[in-house]
């Protein structure tokens, strides 16, 4: 780890992504903050500069990238428009995910989200079940070539105007954990219904419950053989937890960097505030977690990058 750094490769994506953001992105920030869903010109520019395809394979439209960089864009562009990347964390999930599903479901849907044309959302959480996805009580029945799907799902993020989700749901509810079966489910079939869920920030973010009852899912839109889901959505975790990470500790950036700003323009006695030691200490106490965080979650892209492990 003593050479572990950004390469100058990174270090310019960086300044590229940064310069996009400021540019592209901070006009119209704090207005989109207000609204429910995403514009879609918005998410078109996202993808007309590369930036939804990244880690995604070239086959599939998308830009094949490190996890370090990936991290780098959602920490960047979080300082500028929080709501924005948050909403988007699924496409590289979906991209991962989709490798261990079929052809066809990578042909038809992982073009489509690398170019900003469809949307996707991730369904785990349940009225009863966050993050302990052994718990969950969905259900998918297998019925010839297809599978009956049924159960709730709830604060999916972009629930109300994605085009497609990523399901789990138990297959075999006595094997909790191994029981779990991971499904690629486009949200205009039968049986499938939504409402919106108020939140108290970040409107963009669309976060709703979606039901679904009785709806026929085809065997090739499974994802990864049956009872593969927990482990599909924990590999998922290993990255995406990190992602999150980067987007909050850029916001954080964002408002300490204000503060700073703040600390050295105005002034009490005749003097800056920020040359008296209530403010400075704060201030570079706060600087000192924020950059041990950063290097922490890049520390964990970093070992992904090199193939070795990273979960804990």
């Amino acid at each position: 780890m003593a050479d572990f750094g950004f390469t100058e490769a990174q270090e310019m994506f960086r300044h590229h992504i940064r310069d996009f953001a400021r540019r592209e992105l901070a006009p119209g920030a704090k207005e989109r903050a207000k609204l429910s869903t995403l514009p879609a010109e918005v998410v078109k520019k996202l993808a007309d500069a590369g930036l939804l395809g990244l880690t995604l394979p070239e086959k599939y439209g998308g830009q094949p990238s490190d996890w370090v960089s990936l991290g780098i864009m959602h920490e960047e562009i979080a300082k500028i428009d929080f709501g924005l990347i948050h909403s988007l964390v699924l496409v590289p999930a979906a991209g991962m995910a989709l490798l261990e599903g079929s052809e066809e479901v990578r042909q038809k849907w992982l073009p489509a989200l690398a170019r900003g044309e469809k949307a996707g959302c991730l369904c785990l959480t349940e009225p009863d079940a966050g993050s302990d996805a052994a718990a969950i009580k969905s259900r998918a029945v297998r019925d010839g070539d297809s599978y009956i799907l049924s159960g709730d799902k709830t604060t999916v993020t972009r629930g109300m105007e994605a085009d497609v989700a990523m399901v789990f749901a138990k297959t075999d509810p006595a094997a909790r954990a191994r029981g779990v079966t991971c499904f690629w489910v486009p949200l205009n079939l039968p049986g499938i219904s939504r409402s919106p869920l108020e939140g108290m920030g970040f409107g963009p973010l669309g976060r709703a419950t979606i039901a679904f009852d009785q709806v026929r899912v085809p065997v090739s839109w499974r994802v990864g053989k049956e009872g593969e889901g927990f482990y599909i959505v924990m590999r998922q975790f290993d990255f995406i937890r990190v992602l999150l990470a980067l987007q909050c500790l850029g916001m954080a950036q964002a408002s300490l960097e204000e503060a700073t700003a703040y600390a050295m323009q105005r002034t009490a006695f005749g003097r800056p505030i920020a040359r008296f030691e209530a403010v400075s200490f704060r201030l570079a106490e706060d600087h000192t977690r924020i950059e041990a965080a950063r290097l922490l979650c890049y520390r964990t892209l970093w070992l992904k990058d090199q193939g070795l492990p990273h979960t804990k």
